[in-house]
């Protein structure tokens, strides 16, 4: 899909970040303590995601104030302040009375957006939700009035703010801790961190949602509300979102599997996201494994090894971070979709193999124009989309081969996509027939000619 549009609406004069995309029920989505809702489309894992929320529902999602794209502020935010820059963002969004889901502090703010606003919530959902300031009390005083708790999450945080930027592997060990080994994700998450916010920017929101308490007035809220929860939260414990659930009434706790705070990044994500859906529209999506034709590209860094012992860990984690933002530009550019980041490498589907190889043709050299030489593979064949975003398939497996057959610096494809692509103008070397790992039949393989 086609990256959405960022707009601002004006809140007691600061500019809030906001942006749409989807169809069906509208949901407003409040994130969590940090986002950028432009930087957060170029990570696979999330992307997948809210093109998958995009499918069913039509959400409305905005980056609070001080945080992202928004305007920051001087003044710890108050209350009212939040909700104010809520129903900004929901009147110039056109949204009447839609869903509110907000995640993290951004459930607790969808809390108190209900309680200001019953008449513009239809329903509500606080997904790994901060029980706010009495709430933490409730987690963190132990029964002998012990504070030991509360000075240790103290210092966790001032720590992070100290390292903000330069840490991502902390953050992401805290946070997403299911991506934890994965090095890319961990590389892209320190570029989100420093574009969501500064350090002093998150220690001034730190000290904001602080603030924020609510308790007795939960029982006050009307909108029907469903509170999810991974059970293996590690920054919000899992007793958090109970303790606010049974304090609204009516409200559906339900308990999912999964260590992921921003749920999103989670390997369980499609279950946080059909619960979230079937509580807006009464209905689950399908699960079936979906068939379709799609032409599959591998690449792969030539020599990395030696190009990670010459230049050093920091310097080749900065050169990969290039490497990663060349890439999602010159997908998006050409409507691919990331699969995953293979490490050194991308694994990529497109609708043809033309806009493949352009791709391909293109991508190999922005990354050369920065000492990166790729290798890559394409093959046309049936795939299977599974329900998490992954691809598998014979075709996929042939593609891997294919990369791994070219030569350093070649775009090999098969002789698939070569006979789809007689007659348009590209020319191609023949490399003969290789006997590839796996298959059983040798595979004619082409280079792209210069």
């Amino acid at each position: 899909m086609e990256l959405p549009e960022i707009q601002f609406a004006v809140s007691d004069g600061h500019r809030i970040a906001w942006q749409q995309w989807g169809s069906g029920p509208d949901v407003l989505m409040i994130p969590a303590i940090i986002s950028n809702i432009e930087l957060l489309w170029e990570q696979e894992l999330y992307r997948r995601a809210l093109e998958y929320y995009g499918e069913h529902l039509r959400i409305t999602m905005y980056d609070k104030r001080g945080i992202g794209l928004s305007d920051r502020y001087i003044d710890p935010l108050t209350r009212a302040e939040r909700v104010t820059d809520t129903l900004a963002v929901m009147d110039a969004a056109g949204l009447d009375r839609p869903t509110v889901q907000g995640t993290s502090e951004g459930g607790l703010i969808a809390l108190l957006f209900a309680l200001a606003h019953p008449d513009r919530v239809d329903r509500l959902i606080a997904t790994n939700p901060s029980p706010g300031n009495t709430g933490w009390t409730h987690l963190l005083i132990g029964s002998d009035g012990s504070t030991d708790a509360t000075d240790e999450l103290i210092a966790r945080y001032a720590h992070l703010v100290e390292v903000w930027g330069t840490d991502p592997q902390l953050f992401v060990d805290w946070y997403n801790p299911a991506q934890s080994s994965n090095p890319a994700f961990v590389r892209w998450m320190g570029r989100y961190c420093r574009q969501s916010a500064t350090g002093s920017d998150l220690a001034a929101h730190i000290a904001s949602t602080g603030q924020l308490a609510v308790d007795s007035e939960l029982s006050q809220i009307t909108a029907p509300t469903l509170v999810v929860h991974y059970t293996d939260d590690h920054v919000v414990p899992i007793d958090g979102g109970r303790w606010l659930a049974a304090r609204i009434p009516g409200a559906l706790f339900r308990e999912l599997a999964g260590s992921d705070h921003f749920g999103l990044a989670d390997p369980g994500w499609r279950d946080l996201a059909d619960l979230q859906i079937e509580f807006v529209t009464g209905g689950r999506p399908d699960r079936a494994t979906e068939r379709r034709l799609a032409t599959v590209l591998f690449t792969d860094i030539v020599d990395s090894t030696d190009k990670t012992a010459q230049a050093g860990d920091d310097a080749w984690r900065r050169t990969l971070d290039s490497h990663d933002r060349i890439a999602w530009r010159t997908a998006n550019e050409y409507h691919g979709t990331l699969v995953k980041n293979t490490g050194d490498g991308l694994l990529m589907r497109f609708e043809a193999p033309a806009p493949a190889l352009d791709f391909a043709r293109e991508l190999r050299a922005r990354l050369s124009s920065i000492g990166l030489p790729i290798r890559c593979g394409i093959h046309t064949g049936e795939i299977e989309l599974r329900s998490d975003g992954d691809i598998t398939g014979v075709a996929v497996n042939l593609a891997a081969r294919v990369e791994q057959a070219s030569d350093d610096g070649a775009i090999f494809v098969s002789s698939t996509v070569r006979d789809l692509l007689l007659g348009g103008g590209t020319r191609f070397e023949d490399r003969g027939e290789h006997t590839l790992k796996g298959f059983d039949t040798p595979w004619r393989l082409f280079a792209l000619a210069e």
